[in-house]
């Protein structure tokens, strides 16, 4: 059969057909073989059509390894168009079915927007339902919800809680016969959870710290356990708390200087946020002499790096206004525009501006209220001088 790839192919297609997962599973093994030995992106695709076509043999069957895998195929568009919608339904029927991947599949879906629209006490229901099946993953996901209060009022105690059972749950199965793959996946995740579990605890000291009708003791503790997290742990979650706290004189004297070395320091472990208040000291002057082609610099890298609002909302103002960079309304308006669909406030404030004033865009004092309004409803209180 090796001896002639088109006559296997075509005997591995025609026992997949009659329901040989076996012959299925070995079909696409020989398509991701030749994906990767297509002399072009046009052969590649080819070869990717073929591979879907297979798997959907798979997903007939109702069998939920292959359903979650045409689900990924069409929600990153390989052999096909991307769509979205396909994909969750696909997710869907492997849940529907009790795989727990697909539950976590599900999960993710409604926690991101893919296919279906966010719901975080939906994305809620499925980690927890997938947890129940001692589900490591669905675990961490779960923490994570509770952390950020995603769907369910924030707790950091729960959070942590669910951490401990995920790593648990991981032990446990490092201890057992493990492939090659499955043993690096629950070594990514054991790191994972060490990181948000820093995360974790870095929030509960910050809460702490702030409760100013909580004992000086406990709350010179958590400072001290903050700090402990930020320069010995290196996590920058809590490098950028520190950084808050100099900032605002808050539990501690100000210092602007020290509260942007803590920036830095966050900064450097890829912390988008320090990136942006980087930029905000470079602005304003805090702490540093006044730079504004550095404070862009920064904006933009925040940007670059993972579309973090509040850098892209600086940037459409530094766009605006002409702060180390030209002058160019329409450039101002994209980056409000990207901001604002991730829900900051003050960028549609800053987009009512533009209406109000005319820059860019016809001026529309209607739209502008609307934005105001929208600003206003999203926690930005300067829109309620425009109303």
């Amino acid at each position: 059969m090796n001896a002639n790839p088109e006559k296997m192919e075509k005997q591995l297609y025609k026992l997949a057909k009659k329901g040989d997962l076996q012959a299925l599973s070995a079909l696409n093994d020989y398509y991701a073989k030749c994906v990767t030995e297509a002399k072009t992106p046009k052969e590649s695709s080819k070869i990717r059509q073929k591979a879907l076509k297979a798997a959907l043999l798979g997903a007939a069957q109702n069998s939920p390894y292959w359903l979650i895998w045409v689900g990924e195929m069409y929600r990153y568009g390989v052999g096909t168009e991307k769509n979205e919608k396909k994909a969750f339904s696909y997710y869907e029927k492997a849940a529907a079915l009790g795989d727990v991947d697909g539950i976590v599949k599900v999960g993710r879906a409604y926690m991101n927007g893919i296919g279906v629209l966010t719901d975080y006490e939906k994305s809620l229901h499925f980690f927890e339902k997938a947890a129940a099946q001692d589900n490591p993953e669905a675990m961490v996901l779960t923490a994570y919800q509770y952390e950020n209060g995603k769907g369910v009022d924030v707790n950091f105690e729960k959070s942590l809680e669910w951490l401990a059972r995920a790593e648990r749950s991981c032990m446990l199965r490092l201890k057992g016969e493990l492939s090659e793959t499955d043993r690096n996946y629950y070594e990514s995740l054991l790191k994972d959870v060490d990181q948000k579990r820093m995360h974790c605890e870095s929030a509960a000291c910050v809460e702490l710290v702030r409760k100013e009708d909580c004992p000086m003791e406990q709350r010179q503790k958590a400072f001290s356990r903050l700090s402990e997290l930020a320069h010995e742990k290196g996590d920058w979650r809590a490098q950028v708390s520190m950084g808050i706290l100099y900032e605002e004189g808050t539990f501690v004297a100000q210092d602007e200087r020290k509260a942007l070395e803590y920036y830095l320091m966050a900064a450097e472990n890829g912390s988008t946020g320090a990136m942006n208040n980087i930029g905000n000291f470079f602005l304003h002057g805090k702490g540093v002499a006044k730079d504004y082609d550095k404070a862009f610099a920064w904006y933009q890298k925040a940007s670059e790096l993972s579309g973090n609002a509040a850098a892209q909302c600086s940037l459409g103002m530094c766009y605006q206004y002409g702060y180390g960079t030209k002058t160019d309304y329409e450039k101002a308006r994209c980056f409000y525009e990207l901001s604002a669909k991730q829900g900051l406030g003050l960028a549609y404030y800053r987009m009512g501006l533009l209406y109000e004033q005319g820059l860019g865009v016809a001026k529309d004092s209607r739209i502008a209220k609307q934005y105001f309004g929208e600003a206003l409803h999203l926690g930005c209180r300067e829109a309620a001088l425009k109303l």
